[in-house]
């Protein structure tokens, strides 16, 4: 006979180890199945991996391609849907980046046109996150996107892969080079995603795509292009970019088209047809590392718009943009359905003043007081593709960016201030938030408006090269908000803790946005849509804090922030053109 005491520890003993063997269970269970049948294609077999903070499993597909390999006959033009696989095909490690003038790389492999897509739940009904990358087209790659931030929230992540360079956007205004082919790349891979993601579970009727620099003014070009089905997507985010920029349009595709082949080994004397033929056929790298002599000899004479082979097209066989994306605005001709989010760096014009000042260093005009005094403003209007016969727009910029002793030094370094917010105005400001302005106005949905404030420890300035020589700081550069969404490059894998807060933050405003439409945060105030054509705006920062009128982040650096304040660290998404470009420019003046 078992006694009370015995058959009290009996039953203690049997219900432990039965919780010790319900854990042992749940530690063994079999890790989620990262075999995906995509219908109408076959087989695809994915990896795991896991988020940064909370150590959530990932089921991670890379480089599924959406189109077939544009090689051969099929360069330059529209892509082709990828045709249905028999094997299961592994897409568990990250695949070919599209051909770049990096180097190092392997620039003859064409076969690109791939995305990958990042899940915790291929059962789910998820928000769809759709991230194009930026590097003024003609750089980038999904690989520099890496999930593992974005994902401690419940979304599905998606960063596609589009031609770049001459390779998505030469164009002859021909059948034989149509242009756009990168921009129709992306709306091949919006409508991949449509058909594809509820097999990630993801849901297509929730799908908000976003991207920075490039990355946004493509976005932008989609919101006015008619080729793009209002169903691929109902909501943006644009970070530091948009379609209204003078560097995103070739104003002259043919006579650019042709530049290029003279730099690539075509003969530029023959006829059109005859050089169309040799640039299907040339060597993709030589194609590729054209495009640098390229940009040099154009900036040299016609400034930043000029610039062929990695712009938008207007007109032409490709029917992407029948007009410039300003006429859409000008004529009301935009969607009024989409919710917007869009924002810009406090200094994101300081990538462009590092290449300047190299420039000037080239040229031995950075001591030449009496150019910097009458000539350097007007230098950077024109490189930025500004035409300022009168001198008004220069003169706005003097009364509003600098006080008379800082003109009057002639002095680079007591400058810099200023020039930084005259580049960051004109290149990526000033035409952000056009694009926030024309939503507001005419979308039936929010439109929210940031500044990002925050000065972490890390900077993108610089991109890896080195700043030394600078005699300034770059500020919270053009691409530092990246660092808290992607955790890319290395240094963003090991934030502190102030910088892991703001990651954190930039994460739930992201993905809430994504999720509902409202973006928000813990310890953020309310985030007020804009109801006027100033504000109000989102400072992001610790603490963040609303601000009313946008115009003011036109002067952010001249009257916020002195030099002293920047971060050295360390250039420019663009600059393998822009030091030669710029050295170019300003020989013209010399």
């Amino acid at each position: 006979m078992i006694r009370p005491i015995q058959a009290i520890t009996t039953v203690l003993i049997l219900v432990l180890c039965q919780d010790v063997d319900s854990a042992a269970l749940i530690q063994r269970q079999d890790p989620p199945d990262t075999v995906i049948n995509l219908q109408g294609l076959g087989l695809i077999r994915g990896g795991l991996g896991q988020t940064a903070r909370t150590n959530q499993t990932i089921i991670q597909f890379y480089n599924i391609p959406y189109a077939e390999a544009p090689i051969g006959t099929r360069r330059f033009k529209a892509p082709v849907k990828i045709a249905a696989w028999n094997e299961v095909r592994d897409v568990s490690e990250p695949g070919k980046e599209c051909p770049q003038p990096v180097e190092g790389m392997n620039q003859d492999d064409e076969d690109c046109l791939s995305l990958s897509v990042f899940t915790k739940n291929t059962t789910g009904n998820y928000s769809v996150m759709v991230y194009i990358h930026g590097g003024s087209f003609y750089l980038g790659a999904a690989v520099q996107h890496p999930p593992d931030y974005l994902l401690e929230r419940d979304v599905v992540l998606v960063v596609i892969q589009y031609r770049l360079g001459p390779l998505g956007f030469l164009s002859t205004l021909s059948d034989v080079i149509p242009g756009n082919a990168g921009m129709l790349d992306m709306i091949m891979a919006l409508e991949w995603v449509q058909d594809h993601i509820a097999d990630f579970g993801g849901n297509p009727d929730k799908v908000t795509v976003f991207g920075q620099s490039a990355g946004a003014g493509a976005i932008s070009a989609l919101l006015y292009s008619p080729l793009v089905s209002q169903r691929l997507f109902n909501q943006v985010i644009l970070q530091s970019g948009g379609s209204l920029s003078t560097w995103a349009v070739d104003p002259n595709p043919v006579t650019n088209a042709i530049d290029i082949a003279k730099y690539a080994g075509c003969n530029e004397n023959l006829a059109l047809v005859q050089i169309e033929q040799c640039l299907l056929s040339v060597e993709t790298s030589k194609l590729i590392n054209a495009l640098p002599l390229h940009a040099a000899n154009q900036y040299a004479t016609y400034g930043m718009e000029n610039i062929g082979g990695c712009g938008l097209v207007i007109g032409g066989p490709s029917e992407f943009l029948v007009r410039k994306p300003m006429e859409y605005v000008q004529r009301g001709e935009v969607r009024r359905d989409i919710r917007m989010m869009g924002g810009v760096t406090k200094q994101d014009g300081s990538f462009i003043v590092n290449n300047i000042y190299d420039a000037l260093v080239a040229s031995k005009l950075i001591n030449d007081t009496k150019f910097l005094q009458y000539d350097l403003l007007d230098m950077i209007n024109r490189f930025a593709g500004l035409d300022d016969v009168s001198g008004a727009l220069a003169a706005f910029e003097i009364e509003s960016l600098f006080d008379a002793d800082q003109l009057k030094s002639g002095n680079f370094t007591q400058m810099v201030d200023g020039l930084i917010d005259v580049a960051g105005a004109i290149v990526i400001k000033g035409p952000l938030f056009r694009d926030i302005q024309t939503n507001a106005r005419y979308s039936e949905k929010e439109t929210y408006l940031y500044s990002f404030d925050y000065a972490g420890e890390h900077t993108r300035f610089g991109y890896g090269a080195n700043t030394s020589h600078y005699p300034y700081k770059g500020g919270i550069h053009h691409s530092n908000d990246n660092i808290y969404l992607f955790p890319f490059p290395d240094f963003a894998t090991n934030l502190n803790a102030a910088d892991t807060r703001m990651s954190e933050i930039m994460v739930d405003l992201w993905t809430s946005f994504a999720i509902d439409g409202v973006p928000k945060s813990s310890g953020v105030p309310d985030w007020k849509p804009v109801d006027s054509v100033v504000g109000p705006y989102m400072h992001i920062n610790s603490p963040a804090m609303m601000g009313q009128n946008f115009y003011r982040e036109f002067s952010a650096t001249a009257t916020k922030t002195k030099s002293s304040a920047f971060r050295v660290q360390g250039g420019s998404v663009i600059s393998v053109l822009l030091v030669s470009v710029v050295v170019a420019v300003v020989s013209q003046w010399h």
